[in-house]
């Protein structure tokens, strides 16, 4: 016997017993049994399930007792407050609380003026709009007995109103931002506080936010905030035959960051300008003139509203409906989810029964499980699970009434139809009671369960799932229905006997004896024996099965395992089969998606893959952050900067009070225990210990210190982290590791942290002036800012670096000196001392120029003496019958033989401007000879130095008969220049600049005697000039002779001239040649050269 069977028999035993009885062809439920599987569609209005005592009707279509004063132009229902705009311009505002309260409002316009148009009524019951068809727009205030003109708004006739819901709040008398659909296709953004004030209006501020760039009417308008955002909405707008989405943020306010608007810059201008070009909409095209948007939220309350979750747009070809969906869309992006069309019902005609037509409604209300639809003579309710009408009824309307429109309270969900002289309410009572069938026809079982309204339902939609799942193959869940369902427990027992699932009787079983009342001691034991049966073959079966798995894991196809465990549910296996393989990632997601992340990291350790620990890491930190840090911790081969996107995921603002933070706790470890240097890890950790919500810097600086002068991480990162999240201490500590003392002082006194800033400008140990600067902005602190004189003087003895007179400039003008007397009377003392010790400097200073003074004097008169025999230390030919020098060390060497010494020893460049020094003095005696020739009758006669030809000047009488003159110059060494024979009596010594010459018959033979040196520049005496004749010389800076015939004076020779010799001198008798330091130099060189092997030879034995 199947289930159905015993189902009919129950039915079948209980009709005869008088359980069921039969009232209007109804099948009504007694106290308990089965109900019938069909569906009965009832005249009254609504779908009975035959499991229900309440016959009462869903939908109720009350009239509306009150006698209406005049003809009704519009009407608004918000909050159970009623407004009714009669024609002869009069409000009345009925409380639905307090009906028997009826009050007038008068509206400041003549009838004559044009009528009204429509009313809009904002959630709270607190703000109504009206607007006339001459674009006439009144505002009227929950308190006030009389409408305002809204004087900003003139002209504009408003077809919808898109209100601020985010912005319901009973305690706020604004509106807040609101959105308006004008009939031109324009939309606007208003804000309207009411004032008692006589010249301020009520519109804080009106501005267009968008055009369509059609002359369609903005028929319907309506904003949602996003869940999860508080500055992203959406806009939907519809025309007759259009529907728009505008989704974007928007902006922000600029004095405090509060989202709103202003006159300048609109709150949904930022989100309307994405959509400014090539809008995206959808289309249905028809030729219907008017339309409607509606949205429907369950949740209505003022204070607790919710998003919207379905919504209805009433269009010529139907109702075009679906599911609002808010994620993560963006412009361009659409809420709308699963859209249909549902075409309107056919209307059967009353003079032909047999047809019918579509008719078109002129209004439409959304409910949560129905569509309202409101015609000219009657109203209709279609289910929007199977589009069905449920509820179809003529409206009692007088000899040519019409109906005008239909008004919804969606506060406390109330539908309201009204004509020119009466008003309908339509009723609605537990809209839901029957919606658990329709549910369990489209086998949609959970939400069929969610509808249940008693244990008789919930068993009939148990029943079936079970029996679905059954005949699907999924008994495991068949089981898990099948337990908590009332079916026989024989019947079901035998139905998992007969398909050999032990598995799901075993778990059937289970569940079954978990549910069994203590009560029922024989069906609980005989089941528990039949578990224990179950469980003791089982566990023997389970352990051949594992074995089995051990034996043969290397010739079983992974993927046909697999797939035969998990169709089975042979869970256990499939995961020891998984480990016994080594696929660690397979049970490691088994367990995480079980939300055993124990286990799950228990098998993480386990095993070795890197990319094991990368791929898990972000649900597991996210769910046990503690336990994966230690796991992390004990793999030191892991890269940190791979783990870096789960120690995102770690929810920090969790964190209680007291706890460490996980990811600064293994960030911490590997920058410490494993020396870690990668930028990115010390960036992230800056930014953990940054942005923590305790204001304790002590982790940060000790973090920062730590680095040391080896700093990880980025500096300039570091300062914007740390100035973002006014880390002061460490932005000061940062700024000193940059090297910008200033400004790290600068921070430290703006925050009044004279501590810190002290330390800071102690830092520059290196400059000294740096450090006084810094000490002067804090002395300057302490004295403008703080104002404390005794302050100040005790920070000058903390400080080496100021004096009283350094601070003084910071002390105001006026002010007494009591406090710092003594400081000024110490620094002046200091000051005297001082200024006594710059004296005696400076006597000690006049007295070693005057000795100075003395020795030049003294120099002036050194000489040295030549004898006539001496020899060249190079060439050993006598040494004055061409140009020499003679140095301190004694040694004398011929220009030219000097010149060829050290020519080998000189660079490069010393050569080539050797050359061109011979060249341009060559030149520049050419040039002074000419001079001479043109100025008198002397004569030049040239010289050679070396290879260069060198020029003297000589008198024309000369009783001398000189033939050449020496080149002068200043060097070491002197240079001695004769023409022809010297007298026996002759001699060159050096006299205060003057060479003079004298034979050996003046001293003894090659020998200097009593010879002084003046020091020149180069270490040596200066250049003078010998001549053969008594009476003449040369001068140092000059030339001069007088000849013994009385001839003409020597002319002075160009400076230019003297400066070349000079350099000349300087490249080649700055030292001596033999004793100076290319002696020194040269001392690994050999005696002879290369070119001397003949000479060599030549020394050889015979």
């Amino acid at each position: 016997m199947n289930l159905d069977e015993i189902i009919e028999q129950h039915l079948d035993s209980n009709s005869a017993s008088g359980h069921l009885a039969s009232s209007n062809g109804i099948l009504t439920q007694a106290s308990q049994g089965w109900e019938p599987s069909n569906l009965v569609l009832l005249e009254n209005g609504y779908v009975n399930a035959g499991l229900s005592d309440d016959d009462s009707r869903i939908f109720t279509l009350d009239k509306v007792e009150y006698q209406i004063p005049s003809r009704l132009s519009a009407l608004a229902v918000s909050n159970n407050i009623l407004f009714m705009a009669m024609e002869t311009m009069h409000l009345l505002r009925i409380d639905l609380d307090r009906s028997h309260e009826v009050e007038d409002i008068e509206i400041p316009r003549k009838m004559s003026e044009g009528k009204i148009y429509k009313m809009f009524f904002d959630p709270t019951g607190r703000h109504l709009i009206i607007t006339t068809e001459t674009g006439d727009n009144y505002y009227l205030f929950a308190k006030w007995k009389k409408a305002k003109l809204l004087s900003k708004i003139k002209g504009v006739v408003i077809e919808s109103i898109a209100w601020n819901r985010s912005a319901d709040r009973p305690t706020e008398s604004s509106t807040k931002e609101f959105l308006i659909g004008t009939r031109n296709g324009l939309i606007f953004e208003a804000e309207l506080e009411p004032t008692a004030e006589l010249f301020k209006k009520e519109e804080r501020y009106f501005k267009q936010v968008y055009s369509i760039q059609s002359n369609m009417p903005i028929a319907g308008l309506r904003m949602e905030q996003f869940p999860a955002s508080l500055r992203k909405y959406v806009v939907v707008a519809v025309t007759p035959t259009r529907i728009y989405q505008f989704i974007g943020t928007v902006s922000p306010n600029n004095s405090n960051g509060i989202i709103g608007g202003s006159e300048d810059k609109a709150m949904f201008e930022s989100l309307f300008s994405k959509y400014e070009v090539k809008p995206g909409f959808s289309e249905l095209p028809g030729d219907l003139p008017y339309s409607q948007l509606h949205f429907f939220s369950p949740f209505q309350d003022l204070q607790y509203q919710g998003v919207a979750k379905t919504f209805a747009w009433l269009t010529g070809p139907g109702v075009y409906h679906g599911n609002l969906v808010f994620g993560s869309q963006n412009a361009g992006d659409s809420v709308i989810d699963t859209p249909q069309l549902l075409p309107y019902p056919a209307t059967r005609l009353e003079l032909d029964a047999s047809s019918a037509v579509s008719e078109i409604p002129i209004a439409i209300a959304l409910t949560e499980f129905h569509f309202i639809l409101l015609y000219k003579e009657r109203i209709r309710a279609v289910n929007q699970l199977n589009d069905q009408i449920v509820f179809d009824e003529l409206i009692p309307l007088k000899a040519r009434e019409e109906v005008i429109g239909m008004s919804v309270d969606t506060t406390k969900n109330t539908f309201w139809i009204y004509t020119g002289w009466s008003m309908f309410e339509l009723v609605i009572t537990k809209e839901d009671r029957d919606v658990w069938t329709l549910y369990l026809e489209k086998k949609q079982y959970d939400l069929a369960l969610q509808y249940t309204k008693n244990p008789v339902q919930k068993d009939r939609v148990l029943t079936l799932q079970a029996n679905h799942n059954f005949s699907q193959g999924r008994y495991m869940l068949s089981a898990k229905y099948f337990a908590q369902s009332t079916v026989a427990f024989e019947e079901v027992a035998l139905k998992f006997v007969e398909r050999d699932e032990r598995d799901a009787l075993r778990s059937y079983l289970l569940a079954k004896v978990d549910k069994l009342r203590k009560g029922d001691l024989a069906a609980s034991s005989a089941a528990d024996s039949d578990v224990q049966n179950l469980q003791a073959e089982q566990t023997v079966l389970e352990d051949e099965f594992k074995s089995f798995l051990e034996t043969n894991k290397m010739y079983l196809d992974h993927k046909t395992t697999y797939k035969l465990l998990a169709s089975h549910g042979r869970t256990a296996q499939l995961l020891f089969y998984a480990v016994l393989i080594g696929d660690y990632e397979r049970v490691i997601s088994h367990w995480v998606q079980e939300k055993n992340y124990k286990n799950a990291l228990e098998v993480l350790s386990k095993q070795d893959s890197l990319d094991t620990y990368y791929r898990f890491s972000p649900v597991l930190m996210e769910n046990a952050p503690y336990e994966t840090v230690s796991a992390w911790m004990r793999q030191p081969n892991l890269n940190p900067r791979n783990l870096i996107p789960a120690l995102l995921k770690y929810d920090h603002k969790s964190l209680e009070a007291g706890n460490q933070n996980q990811a600064i706790r293994y960030l911490s470890y590997v920058v410490t225990q494993l020396d870690n240097t990668d930028p990115a890890i010390h960036n992230f950790l800056l930014t953990l210990y940054a942005t923590q919500p305790t204001r304790d810097e002590s982790a940060l600086k000790a973090f920062l210190a730590n680095e040391g002068r080896a700093m990880h991480y980025n500096l300039d990162y570091a300062l914007r982290i740390c100035t973002q999240n006014n880390r002061i201490q460490s932005c000061v500590h940062i700024f000193s590791s940059m090297g910008l003392y200033g400004e790290a002082v600068d921070l430290a006194l703006k925050h009044n942290d004279l501590g810190l800033a002290r330390i800071n400008a102690d830092k520059p140990e290196d400059d000294e002036m740096l450090r006084k600067t810094l000490w002067l902005k804090i002395a300057r602190h302490v004295v403008k800012e703080k104002k404390d004189i005794k302050a100040a003087m005790e920070f000058l003895s903390n400080s080496d670096l100021l004096k009283i007179e350094d601070i003084l400039p910071f002390f105001p003008d006026f002010v007494l000196i009591d406090d710092f007397k003594e400081e000024i009377c110490k620094a002046l003392e200091e000051y005297n001392v001082h200024i006594e010790e710059l004296k005696t400097e400076m006597d000690e200073a006049t007295k070693s120029a005057e000795n100075i003074r003395i020795d030049v004097r003294e120099l002036r008169s050194r000489f040295a003496i030549v004898a006539s025999t001496e020899r060249c230390t190079s060439c050993d030919f006598p040494l004055l019958t061409r140009q020499f020098y003679i140095f301190p060390c004694q040694h004398t060497f011929h220009a030219d033989c000097l010149i060829k010494k050290l020519t080998p020893f000189l660079s490069n460049w010393q050569l080539k401007r050797l050359e061109e020094l011979q060249e341009q003095i060559q030149n520049e005696m050419q040039n002074q000879q000419k001079m001479m020739l043109m100025n008198g009758h002397h004569s030049l006669q040239t010289l050679t130095v070396g290879n260069t030809p060198a020029t003297v000047v000589n008198g024309g009488d000369s009783s001398a008969g000189l033939g050449q003159l020496p080149l002068i110059g200043q060097t070491g060494a002197a240079v001695m220049a004769l023409g022809g024979a010297i007298g026996a009596g002759g001699k060159m010594m050096m006299n205060g600049g003057v060479a003079i010459a004298t034979t050996a018959a003046g001293t003894a033979a090659g020998v200097f005697k009593d010879v002084i040196f003046a020091d020149g520049p180069g270490g040596g005496f200066g250049l003078g000039l010998g001549v053969g004749g008594p009476g003449s010389g040369v001068g140092a800076n000059g030339i001069g002779a007088t000849g013994g015939g009385g001839g003409d004076d020597m002319a002075v020779v160009i400076p230019k001239l003297e400066l070349l010799r000079d350099e000349l001198d300087d490249l080649v008798a700055s030292e001596c040649l033999l004793c100076g330091e290319l002696m020194i130099k040269t001392i690994d060189q050999p005696f002879l050269a290369d070119d001397e092997l003949e000479l060599e030879l030549s020394w050889g034995v015979q």
